[in-house]
């Protein structure tokens, strides 16, 4: 049996063993739930076939797989994804531990040479609640500093390559350290360098394209009808596909969103953010790219900015959501909740000693 069919089997016997009349109740909710969506999607579809016909009629139109520069291969030059992982567990006592890892998947030569894993940073975090109570954002940070760092050593190696992140080069979005932002910068621009980086985000929920869009078409509705971004790119992406019986890459211009918010102190440190959406076809999700740049250059699609669809578009394999890259080393990262917590087992083994009274208090501490 598969891990996912287990997983299933879990969600299954747990539904089961939920009392019948609270799971009776529940199931009606579900359905009265379930048919408000129906409508919403419907009333979604008509706005959003308005969207698309406006800008169409503005220029700010969606593009297709033929803008790609022929004369590049993306398949052919070092490329490498970068990807970490962590997984809390403890807490009893206000001590948590964060088992982590970082690794680097590179393909030396392109897609025709064998991808060499390098860990390069394991360990286990050690985290008191009472210094720092939100345990998870602090756990999540020390990771990303890892991949930071991971993301610097690779630039100073000075290698020509396409550099994959695993989520977006603002990471963690809302966080404005000016230490760990000017480090991040740092590294950054030491790729760049000598590469292209792309992070990749598979669940985006700002609104950029929202509204950029509502000054284009002068419209102030987008946002109140549209959660975010990829809620408004899965809507528009499908209708421009059924109306024109297309089924191959799509994807939208770069803007520049280096002044919003927390961006903004990017820009500060000489790196300017720009983004996109783009899908390789019908049966894909779609994915938000961003890509850094040392200037204000990538507002329009130019020969470098088609780069970046392209290097993504290409790396992506049939059923897979993400470029094969930053599959693997999300794989190859992950610390799964198993691994975890026979880790904080083996911590609370070693932490035994001869003592009746220690022995007492780490047995409550399990």
């Amino acid at each position: 049996m598969k891990y996912s069919d287990l997983i299933e089997l879990k969600k299954r016997m747990e539904f089961n063993m939920t009392e019948s009349e609270v799971l009776v109740k529940l199931v009606d909710e579900a359905s009265r739930k379930g048919e408000k969506v129906q409508k919403e999607n419907k009333r979604l579809r008509k706005q959003a076939k308005k969207i698309l016909q406006a800008l169409i009629k503005s220029e700010e139109i969606i593009f297709k797989e033929d803008k790609l520069l022929t004369d590049y291969d993306p398949l052919r030059i070092c490329t490498i994804g970068i990807d970490g992982s962590f997984y809390l567990v403890g807490g009893v006592g206000g001590k948590w531990y964060s088992p982590y890892s970082i690794v680097r998947v590179r393909f030396e030569k392109g897609i025709e040479s064998q991808p060499l894993l390098d860990v390069y940073s394991a360990g286990i975090e050690e985290i008191e609640e009472q210094k720092t109570p939100n345990v998870n954002n602090e756990a999540s940070l020390r990771m990303l500093v890892g991949e930071t760092k991971a993301l610097d050593n690779w630039g100073a190696k000075n290698i020509p390559s396409i550099v994959f992140i695993d989520g977006p080069i603002v990471d963690p979005p809302t966080y404005k350290d000016k230490d760990y932002i000017k480090d991040r910068c740092s590294a950054i621009k030491k790729c760049l360098t000598n590469s292209i980086v792309i992070g990749c985000v598979k669940r985006s929920r700002d609104s950029f394209f929202i509204k950029h869009f509502e000054t284009i078409i002068g419209s102030e509705t987008l946002r109140k009808d549209f959660l975010s971004d990829q809620q408004l790119f899965a809507y528009i992406f499908s209708i421009f596909r059924l109306e024109n019986k297309y089924s191959g890459i799509l994807f939208s211009k770069f803007i520049n969103i280096s002044d919003y918010d927390v961006y903004s102190i990017y820009k500060e440190n000489g790196v300017y953010i720009f983004t996109a959406f783009y899908q390789k076809n019908m049966d894909s999700k779609i994915l938000r790219i961003d890509v850094p740049a040392m200037d204000e250059k990538l507002s329009e699609i130019d020969t470098l900015s088609l780069k970046f669809i392209k290097a993504a578009a290409y790396w992506q394999y049939p059923k897979q959501h993400i470029p094969l890259p930053i599959e693997l080393a999300h794989e190859k990262c992950r610390i799964r909740e198993g691994t975890a917590e026979v880790l904080y087992k083996e911590i609370l083994t070693k932490s035994r000693s001869g003592d009746i009274e220690d022995q007492i208090t780490m047995w409550q501490l399990r």
